[in-house]
């Protein structure tokens, strides 16, 4: 999807503003989304959600989809890629 993360999410949601912020904190260049801004995004995220929601925040790092993953889980995606 981009060579940075990409994080979704709903704005008030305080595990994306967590997140985000722990990821800015850490100098981890990425990408905030809102779901709203985005319906193609958001549409692909829902696809990939086993239940089809759209969980916030989402990572997308490559082509794999974290649903309200850690930044420890984020670093280990960005270093699988």
């Amino acid at each position: 999807m981009a060579d940075v993360p990409v994080v979704f999410h709903t704005p008030g949601c305080p595990f994306s503003t967590k997140l985000r912020l722990r990821m800015r904190l850490a100098r981890l260049p990425h990408r905030s989304v809102r779901f709203r801004d985005d319906e193609d995004g958001a549409a692909a995220v829902r696809a990939h959600h086993p239940q089809g929601w759209e969980l916030s925040p989402t990572v997308v790092v490559g082509d794999r989809y974290l649903f309200n993953p850690s930044l420890r889980e984020v670093r280990e995606a960005l270093a699988g890629r």
